[in-house]
């Protein structure tokens, strides 16, 4: 009785093991039990096939949509949260995360240009027109103004 009782053995683990490289190898919820040790017992061969099919396509989903743009702003300027707090409402995101959203993504897009902001670029310009002219004529030497410099470019 003992010898069919072990004999039987052998036989179970097969069955359970293709069982379980079912689940593993499906999309969706099942990849998720893979996930957390199964996969372990189906063996190795499973295990280096595992991060590709499942994790990787999880992590780009995570796309910020207009409504969460939009509740990050919110919540910072409106709310005036801590970057922990805000981090609450967004389940998966770090603060780190939000952060950097925030400052790359959506503080870039407001910088919208004001006839003051402009006045500020033809300053610059103009100015950086008349030093770029001065440094050019202080290269030169021999006493060229700058205008003569910038004349006389125009020429070349």
């Amino acid at each position: 009785p003992q010898h069919t009782h072990h004999h039987h053995m052998p036989d179970q683990p097969p069955p359970s093991k293709i069982a379980r490289t079912g689940p593993v190898m499906g999309p969706g919820g099942g990849s998720q039990m893979g996930m957390a040790g199964p996969s372990n017992v189906a063996g190795p061969s499973n295990m280096s096939q595992m991060p590709a099919p499942a994790p990787r396509p999880r992590g780009p989903k995570l796309k910020f949509t207009p409504e969460d743009d939009q509740l990050l702003v919110d919540l910072k300027e409106n709310k005036a949260l801590t970057w922990k707090q805000i981090a609450d409402f967004f389940p998966g995101r770090s603060s780190g995360t939000l952060q950097v959203r925030y400052c790359t993504k959506l503080k870039a897009k407001t910088t919208q240009w004001t006839d003051e902001t402009v006045l500020r670029l033809r300053n610059a310009m103009v100015e950086y027109e008349q030093d770029r002219w001065r440094l050019i004529a202080a290269k030169v030497g021999n006493g060229f103004s700058p205008a003569a410099c910038k004349e006389k470019a125009k020429e070349l």
